[in-house]
């Protein structure tokens, strides 16, 4: 707790990066250079977001993730935000809606990325690299200072262009900066976990966990997830990983699960 202000700090300060994007127009590839354009512009906005939601002012961080998505819809950083501000206030059918927004952003951006590389009059390469510096800084760099300052977790900025918490989604990404960071996912879990909608709830915690293996919420929710519908076998499985991680979980939960008889463990002989 106590390096928590020098964290927000320097969460703050790393994405106030100010990069310029020059790069040259035509009518095939203007479109997908726009979007990228727009990412930019509009990340001062989504971090004044993130500030709000630091403050618990959930109206004023939907306020500004409104501004930003009036400009380009698909921002995945404010539908993101948007998510985490219906999932704090319960509505959790509609960040639903958000956080498959999110995605979806992500999965545009790639698109935009990949027929910008191929469009005859593409980026310059100092432009591609700043180009890259500003996905590091948008699309992993926000939810790593949301992280930062609402959960105390450590920070380390992305500069490699990739975030190493994220996850390409399909299609062709070789080298894409645009990729759905972890915490994406995670909520999309939470979310789904939320409304019992168990089968796809699991599939997004696997998906977190071949990122971040020692995620601690989506280990104890997939190991729940496994308890309450029966499979006593995967649950302890996972345990055992989450064990060799060191993370926490559940009291109650590793009790129940350790306990539980399978057929296994009553044929065998004290």
């Amino acid at each position: 707790m106590k390096k928590r202000s020098a964290n927000r700090i320097l969460c703050l300060g790393l994405l106030f990066i100010p990069v310029m994007l020059t790069g040259q127009k035509n009518a095939a590839g203007d479109n997908n250079l726009e979007i990228l354009r727009k990412l930019h512009s509009t990340q001062a906005i989504v971090n004044k977001g993130l500030e709000l939601l630091t403050a618990r002012d959930l109206a004023g961080a939907a306020r500004e993730f409104n501004r930003a998505l009036e400009t380009l819809p698909e921002n995945p950083n404010a539908c993101y935000g948007m998510a985490y501000i219906g999932n704090q206030k319960r509505e959790i059918a509609q960040a639903l809606i958000w956080i498959e927004q999110a995605e979806k952003g992500c999965l545009l951006l790639q698109q935009a990325w990949e027929k910008q590389k191929t469009n005859p009059f593409k980026l310059s390469k100092e432009d591609e690299g700043r180009l890259r510096e500003i996905a590091a800084q948008t699309v992993g760099g926000s939810v790593d200072l949301m992280n930062c300052v609402l959960n105390n977790t450590a920070y380390e900025m992305k500069r490699t262009g990739v975030n190493s918490n994220a996850v390409p989604l399909k299609g062709n990404t070789d080298n894409s900066p645009f990729v759905v960071p972890a915490e994406f996912l995670s909520l999309h879990g939470n979310l789904l976990f939320k409304l019992k909608r168990f089968p796809e709830a699991e599939a997004k915690y696997l998906e977190v966990l071949a990122i971040d293996p020692g995620h601690e919420r989506c280990l104890n929710n997939l190991i729940n997830i496994y308890f309450i519908s029966g499979r006593i076998e995967p649950a302890r499985r996972w345990l055992e990983k989450a064990g060799q991680q060191k993370v926490k979980i559940n009291p109650g939960l590793e009790k129940a699960v350790r306990q539980i008889q399978t057929p296994e463990k009553s044929r065998e002989k004290p």
